[in-house]
Formats: C-alpha cells, structure tokens, sequence
C-alpha cells in the first residue's frame, strides 16, 4: 500500500523529467533505486501479502526460480544504488583544488558503465536462484540442511559446499557495500560538523540549500537501509549456521528486507522538491 504507489510516483517523476532531458546523475541513480525497490515488493512483498490474506498463490519451479531471481536481483540492485548513492554525494560536496575536477568528471562519466557492470554482476551472482528454486508444496524445506527458505519457494542446493559458497558470496558482497555506506554516511556527518564549525566563524560561508537538502536525502537513505539490512544480515549468517532453518528467521529476514523498499519512497518524496513539484503537476492535470 506504501511502496508500490511511492516507488511509482518517483519512476514518473524521473521518467517524464528524462523526456524533457532534465536529469542529474544523482537523480538517474534514485529513480533506478525506484525501480529496483518496487521490482523487491513485487516479487516478495506481493505474494506473501496474497498468501497472508488467504489467496495461496501456486508456484512451480519454472515461477519460483524467476520469481526468486528477479528478487535476488533487484535487492541487491537496492543495495548497490543506495551505496552509490552516497559516494556519489561524497565526491559532490568534497572540496577539491581544480587539478582534482578532472578526475572527478571522468568518474561522473562513468557511471552508466558502473551500472552496468553492476547489473550483469548481480545477473550472474543470483542464478543459483534460477537453477534450484522449488516450491514449498511437495518438499520441506524446514528440514533441509541446504537449503535458503523463502516465503512460497525454497531453493534446495545440491551439496553443502554450493550451499555455504553461494552463501559467503552474498554476505560478503552486501557487507562490502554496507561498509562504503557507512563510511559515506559517516563521511557526510562529518562534512556537516565541520560546516557547523566553520559557520560559527564565518557566517558569510553557506552551502547551498539544494546540496544541503539532498545530503539530507542520502543521509537518511544510508541510514534507512543500514538499520533493515543491517539486521536483515544477523538473521541471514545465523541461517547459514544453524541447521534445520526455522521458519521464524525466514520471516524476520522478509520483514526487515520489506522496510526499506516500502519506505524509503516516503523519505525521498519527502526530500526532494523536484518529485513533490512533478507530483503536484500531475495531479493539477
């Protein structure tokens, strides 16, 4: 009910704003965040929310393996934005001498590379959930010692050492990128401490509003998804150490991995001007 028409409301900001060809990098990289966080709600949020309600959605492995692979894909998609998104802002609001803004330009131009690179990465890394995802009807998942469950579909590995592999491959991955979070984020605290310092000196020095408001932005994003993944990962290291997985885990892992999908689309509404002004003209039309 919040993730879907928030995330929706920000791809047709950004879709209509790249029609008119009027779009920063940062914004390129939020509205891709978008489309990722709601690609996350679809595949996840969705069919839990239709079996909750009593509406049992069947699947085969043909629907559970693509299901579970365009999951896989976007979450760590949301995870790899996001991150971005914070040294993106880093490299922005960092005073550098005019040697440095080459460098800085050559950087910003590659970013659609990046992307790139990033989406064939996650393509490759999440097949294992293409190749061994089954249904919950007819196996038990609960008492497989290798397996990852879901909430309709479990994907059965075929020896522990894939199992424990594939495994240390995610947590690793996402732990690199929850780490340049928290730097960026830390980074960005610090920028704004040193700015309060320098204000009480010299009170002619201001930011700009607009570099103000988005550090504000990617702050609460950073923050947002370091506290849902954060703990999303405790509870995904104890289900690749204790054996048979119980299905309490499963469900804290889905609940803190819907958190930041469904609301960070608030957040940016909220701190950007550009979509509550875009917004506005839709709904004046």
């Amino acid at each position: 009910m919040i993730g879907i028409p928030g995330n929706l409301a920000i791809l047709y900001v950004f879709i209509k704003a790249i029609c008119q060809q009027n779009t920063t990098p940062s914004e390129i990289i939020l509205g891709k965040l978008a489309l990722a966080n709601l690609l996350v709600i679809l595949t996840r949020g969705v069919p839990l929310t239709l079996q909750i309600l009593g509406i049992y959605t069947m699947y085969n492995g043909l629907s559970c393996g693509i299901t579970l692979y365009i999951y896989c894909v976007s979450r760590a998609m949301s995870i790899f934005l996001t991150s971005m998104l914070g040294c993106f802002q880093c490299i922005l609001i960092t005073p550098c001498p005019p040697k440095c803004l080459r460098l800085r330009h050559s950087i910003l131009k590659q970013l659609p590379s990046i992307m790139i690179a990033l989406w064939c990465f996650n393509l490759l890394v999440c097949c294992t959930r293409l190749l061994y995802s089954v249904p919950h009807a007819g196996t038990n998942c609960t008492k497989e010692e290798i397996t990852v469950v879901y909430d309709l579909c479990c994907v059965v590995f075929p020896s522990y050492l894939l199992y424990f592999g594939n495994g240390l491959v995610f947590v690793t991955r996402d732990i690199f990128f929850l780490g340049l979070m928290t730097l960026s984020s830390g980074y960005l605290l610090f920028v704004f401490h040193q700015h309060g310092k320098l204000m009480k000196r010299l009170p002619m020095l201001q930011m700009k509003q607009t570099e103000i408001r988005a550090t504000i932005s990617v702050m609460g994003l950073l923050i947002m998804y370091l506290i849902s993944f954060g703990l999303d990962h405790v509870f995904w290291m104890v289900n690749l150490c204790v054996a048979p997985v119980s299905q309490q885990f499963a469900d804290a892992r889905m609940f803190f991995d819907s958190c930041y999908s469904a609301i960070s689309p608030l957040l940016i509404i909220l701190t950007n001007r550009k979509i509550q002004a875009g917004l506005k003209c839709a709904m004046k039309s």
